[in-house]
């Protein structure tokens, strides 16, 4: 982008675009590392929600075919109970998925590339006015 820094007359004036510019740029590196280290987390989160629903498929199906083998009563009862809260389990890793999951990790990865982008760009705007404080400098 091309700035309109004709418009700035004096050193001082860069000095304090630049020192706003650098404050921003710290924050948008602080930003973008806790950004950068909750994208990690949804990763491995994503994994380990992924491997606990395999896990708690295989016992839903490990107790419904227990439930059809035996005979109606208590036992059986207990079983169709514990299927219950495994599927009830399943629901919950299913819903965090959603908040921790491919598409999670997407959208923080989204959110890191546009940080990058706001990084880049004010240091564009950094060597720009900088050019222009040496400018003014030597007139």
């Amino acid at each position: 982008m091309m700035y309109s820094l004709q418009n700035v007359t004096q050193t001082v004036e860069c000095d304090v675009l630049l020192s706003r510019a650098q404050q921003r740029r710290a924050d948008l590196n602080h930003k973008r590392y806790s950004e950068d280290k909750l994208t990690t987390k949804y990763t491995e989160t994503s994994t380990e929600i992924e491997a606990a629903l395999v896990g708690v498929a295989a016992e839903i199906a490990g107790e419904a075919n227990t439930i059809a083998s035996l005979p109606d009563g208590p036992l059986k009862d207990t079983h169709i109970f514990q299927k219950k809260q495994l599927e009830y389990k399943q629901l919950v890793l299913e819903h965090r998925l959603q908040s921790y999951g491919v598409v999670a990790v997407l959208e923080q990865e989204i959110d890191v590339s546009l940080l990058d982008r706001q990084i880049e760009e004010v240091d564009t705007f950094i060597v720009a006015v900088n050019a222009r404080r040496v400018e003014l400098a030597s007139a």
